[in-house]
């Protein structure tokens, strides 16, 4: 590292290298690249090595694999859908057949399922609130109780038949 200042990140060598940068990081990125010569060395390697990737041939595919290749076939028959399935000739999409048959209902399973979750929702609450509601009204009376000297036991809970 040079006194005084930082090196260019290999991000900035490359974009520097290759013109990607905006004008004014440009001008920034050359003034350093001219006073640093460790980064010099670095874009000059840069743009060796990508005039060098760009002059490259491309690679030979050996005969064997491009064998291979040819001979997977283009196109598979598809499996017939299973049972309760159809595919839809236009769009290639498969849908049940069988479920309006099978449940009798024109609504589905997970609606059912969420309308059996709220009645038991609507019946989990409506006890809490219930069972919660009692022990604060015996709370109440036992502290009137206390308030007026009296020695009278109130019940916690109230059982109704």
């Amino acid at each position: 590292m040079t006194a005084g200042f930082d090196h260019l990140s290999l991000d900035a060598i490359v974009a520097y290298a290759d013109g990607e940068m905006s004008l004014s990081a440009y001008k920034r990125a050359a003034a350093h690249v001219e006073r640093c010569p460790q980064c010099n060395v670095e874009v000059t390697e840069q743009i060796a090595t990508r005039s060098w990737l760009q002059s490259a041939s491309a690679p030979e595919i050996p005969i064997s694999l491009l064998d291979t290749l040819k001979s997977i076939p283009a196109a598979v028959s598809p499996a017939p859908p299973a049972p309760g399935l159809s595919v839809d000739p236009a769009t290639g999409r498969a849908y049940r057949t069988n479920d309006l048959l099978r449940s009798g209902h024109t609504r589905g399973r997970l609606f059912r399922f969420g309308a059996g979750a709220l009645v038991v929702g609507i019946a989990v609450g409506a006890a809490v609130a219930t069972s919660s509601a009692e022990p604060r009204e015996s709370q109440r009376q036992n502290q009137v109780a206390q308030l007026n000297g009296s020695t009278i036991l109130q019940p916690a809970l109230f059982v109704r038949p």
